[in-house]
């Protein structure tokens, strides 16, 4: 079961939107929003970027999974602001017609590459076309993700590797190309990395995920005391949850929820199967 999210760079990051496994089921995709709870009446979300318009004018930004969700959200808000973005995933056609949209709204140039970060090739073939049709990037955000619930005895080793392929290795594939690069090259630029909250916590039902999360985690604190002497500076964000040095902007969802899939606790053997049936089936899952 996927999830998905969207927002633009510079936003409070909230709502977050996030799956019902209830509505799930009897709603098709349709999705609930943070925002339905009773304190969102209160403090709205903020719809505008709050970067000046030029703020990335003559950067370059690389952002995985960039075709759909927050990655496109996060390429139309960098675009919107002057960066020429260069957007890689898997599938090239939805590539293409997302960076042509954002490309007509913005008046910047998007490039579409296709890149499966979980293949060291893929990925080292990606940044060479990234370097020759942009240049070296100032942003690099490591966007690209996989995730599904699902009761930890359910799990296959290949479930496992499938979301930790995707999560950290790829993370790590697209980080250690590009910081070799702009290492060789004398640049400096800024890396993103997007987790989410029970990266810190760990939390039922996501297992895999949250293993994964807490690696890219670690592997950037790690390249940030390493390679910050090469003008690469490292940060993560984890939507809809922002910790900053003073507070969250999650609405109280970190101490309401604490493991964040924890309450799935409550759904029953019969419904597990309705789901893992309904994943099964949805195309590329």
């Amino acid at each position: 079961m996927a999830m998905s999210a969207s927002c633009k760079l510079g936003t409070r990051l909230v709502p977050r939107l996030f799956f019902s496994p209830v509505r799930q089921l009897s709603h098709g995709t349709q999705v609930m929003y943070q925002a339905d709870s009773p304190q969102s009446a209160y403090f709205s979300p903020i719809p505008k970027v709050m970067l000046s318009p030029d703020a990335f004018h003559g950067k370059v930004a690389f952002i995985t999974g960039g075709g759909t969700g927050l990655g496109k959200g996060m390429a139309s808000a960098l675009s919107s602001m002057g960066a020429e973005c260069v957007i890689a995933s898997r599938k090239l056609d939805v590539l293409k017609q997302t960076a042509e949209e954002i490309s007509s709204k913005t008046g910047n140039k998007v490039h579409a590459i296709q890149c499966d970060v979980r293949d060291p090739a893929s990925v080292s073939d990606a940044v060479s076309q990234l370097i020759d049709v942009a240049g070296h990037p100032s942003v690099i955000i490591n966007n690209a993700a996989g995730n599904f619930i699902s009761p930890s005895e359910r799990l296959s080793a290949n479930a496992f590797r499938t979301i930790t392929d995707i999560v950290l290795n790829g993370t790590a594939f697209v980080t250690l190309e590009i910081g070799k690069q702009l290492i060789k090259a004398k640049k400096g630029a800024a890396f993103l990395a997007i987790t989410t909250i029970y990266a810190e916590t760990g939390s039922g039902f996501v297992m895999p995920s949250a293993s994964a999360k807490a690696g890219v985690e670690a592997l950037c604190k790690s390249l940030a005391a390493e390679w910050g002497r090469y003008g690469l500076r490292f940060n993560v964000i984890q939507p809809g949850p922002i910790k900053t040095k003073v507070i969250r902007f999650d609405g109280g969802e970190y101490v309401q929820m604490a493991g964040e899939f924890n309450s799935l606790r409550k759904v029953t053997n019969e419904e597990w199967n309705m789901m893992e049936e309904m994943i099964r089936k949805t195309k590329g899952s």
